[in-house]
């Protein structure tokens, strides 16, 4: 395998910066010591998630064969790649890491509200992941490929990251809205099961490489964009930092 310099690792940076800067520029709060130590440690951790699964691979699974076999049909392979190598693990590793963040730096004990801060956590780690992921990806193509792949991670790859992490963020601001604390962590796992199958449905779709699959990805990436969006106003948008909404002022009809 190709050793990744760090040519490599400033073409992977490039993938996600347009996302970074996006999220950034959309965060209205105030952002203070925690937002920006939290999206530090969050960009870290999305490294941390990608370095640990890149080594979990050929332990788990040596080899990858993308040719059918007597027993094993390549619709059962795709579906194993999408849903279980990339889907639970990946959001296993990377959903973990930003609960951890939501805790210690957007998570008010008194109120038992996650700040809007999450969103950024949720964001940040996943663009640390697709960093890496990226450049790894990138470090490995024939020179002549690169830069189609390079759209290609940016466009689809690192956007479904964001967008499907996102989602899980905006999970724990709905759950603000759960007074019953079973009611809370039973809305979080609903929201890592919707990552997950998010996760696996859009990689089921673009791991065959056909025209129909990217175009049916393509049509989710605007549905879940529009979702985000919509929510990303009702509960990032309108709140300031340090005044949350209490979870009897929420809009009972607010639930996804």
């Amino acid at each position: 395998m190709k050793e990744v310099g760090l040519f490599d690792y400033f073409i992977g940076s490039l993938t996600v910066l347009p996302w970074a800067i996006v999220i950034w520029k959309a965060y209205q709060p105030k952002k203070g010591w925690q937002e920006i130590l939290g999206i530090l440690l969050a960009l870290f951790f999305g490294w941390l998630s990608t370095d640990l699964i890149l080594r979990l691979h050929p332990i788990l699974w040596p080899e990858t064969d993308f040719m059918p076999k007597k027993k094993v049909s390549m619709l059962t392979q795709t579906a194993h790649l999408a849903f279980i190598q990339a889907g639970i693990m990946e959001e296993t590793f990377k959903i973990f890491f930003i609960m951890i963040l939501s805790l210690l730096l957007g998570y008010d004990k008194k109120t038992k509200l996650f700040s809007p801060a999450v969103v950024l956590f949720g964001a940040f780690v996943a663009m640390g992941f697709s960093f890496i992921e990226n450049t790894h990806y990138i470090a490995r193509e024939p020179e002549e490929k690169k830069l189609d792949l390079f759209f290609a991670r940016t466009i689809h790859s690192s956007n479904i990251h964001l967008l499907i992490n996102l989602c899980f963020s905006m999970f724990l601001l709905k759950s603000n809205t759960k007074p019953d604390k079973t009611m809370k962590k039973l809305y979080i796992g609903f929201g890592f099961v919707l990552a997950v199958w998010q996760h696996g449905v859009v990689d089921f779709l673009l791991i065959p490489g056909s025209t129909i699959g990217l175009w049916i990805a393509t049509s989710m990436f605007v549905g879940i964009w529009v979702w985000v969006v919509n929510d990303w106003r009702k509960y990032v948008y309108f709140v300031e930092r340090k005044t949350l909404i209490p979870a009897s002022e929420y809009s009972s009809q607010s639930i996804l």
